[in-house]
């Protein structure tokens, strides 16, 4: 699908350092845990509404002040909260496209705040919203932001390159452009409400202004990832220091001798550039990188 794929192994794809398969194992862990709770609701023969009352309602999102400002943990929850199983498989499905793109365009490290920041200002505009022209239902509505979130990555891997073709064997490939209209167009017409479809306008437009920030040279997610990167040091401290012997081959090289092309492809040189793709991208590789792993993709190491 995107052209950098064909260079990535079982090796760096799995590593728990992709952010883009955390946020798939989020997601996932998330539903489980839910409905897992809910099973139990159901084989005790209570009422289905108990389980919604007592557990998923403090998982998501309020628009009654009164209710979030005692539950602030919402505002990181409700981005993963969802229980039915058909909406989260195609959840999941967009989530890995729309973040693959980015990741191959600007680097997996932008997945996590594009998602975030979309999820979390779109649920501060639904309150806003339902304070100003829903006011009386405010301690009856509720909000999760995991459309609002893929639709920040829908928007902001288009933004990067709207031309970009998927799916090549189909007419020469389909436009990104036109995947992610139909993906709004599908979230929109489905929405329960404008008190709905403001959130997912919301979050379309948070993927595009990240995404032009980055273009000018300002990244308002870097807390973000240095966060993201400190949480997985701490439950993976060998990956660490392994990382940072890996920034010392890439940056820190002054005083010396370049590197030399030779034709001995060895393998740890090969994971070594598929790590930097996945946390910089495509892009961020030198001629001389691209053209290794072109003969190590030959080579078939």
């Amino acid at each position: 699908m995107a052209r950098g794929s064909r260079y990535y192994t079982p090796s760096t794809k799995w590593d728990s350092s992709n952010p883009l398969l955390m946020m798939i194992i989020v997601q996932a862990m998330f539903f489980i845990a839910l409905n897992f709770i809910k099973s139990i609701y159901t084989f005790s023969r209570m009422d289905p509404e108990a389980f919604y009352r007592n557990i998923y309602y403090w998982s998501i999102l309020s628009a009654d002040p009164s209710t979030f400002l005692t539950r602030p943990w919402t505002f990181i929850t409700m981005q993963f909260s969802e229980v039915k199983l058909i909406v989260v498989i195609g959840n999941l499905i967009w989530t890995w496209m729309f973040g693959y793109l980015i990741q191959d365009l600007v680097g997996g490290d932008k997945i996590f705040p594009t998602y975030i920041y979309s999820s979390f200002i779109a649920g501060c505009a639904f309150i806003i919203s339902v304070q100003m022209f829903q006011h009386e239902a405010a301690p009856y509505s509720f909000f999760s932001g995991v459309i609002p979130g893929i639709l920040g990555l829908a928007s902001a891997a288009t933004t990067l390159s709207p031309k970009y073709r998927i799916f090549p064997m189909v007419g020469g490939g389909i436009p990104l452009w036109i995947i992610s209209l139909v993906y709004v167009l599908l979230n929109i017409s489905t929405a329960q409400g404008y008190m709905a479809i403001i959130p997912q306008i919301t979050g379309l437009i948070v993927g595009f202004v990240y995404v032009k920030m980055l273009q000018q040279g300002m990244d308002p997610g870097s807390w973000i990832i240095n966060f993201y990167n400190q949480v997985i040091h701490f439950f993976s401290p060998g990956k660490k220091k392994q990382r940072t012997s890996k920034q010392q081959s890439f940056y820190d090289s002054s005083g010396r001798t370049p590197f030399v092309k030779t034709p001995n492809l060895t393998q740890k040189r090969v994971d070594e550039l598929l790590d930097k793709i996945n946390q910089f991208g495509y892009d961020q590789l030198t001629e001389e990188e691209k053209t290794f792993l072109k003969q190590a993709s030959k080579k078939d190491l």
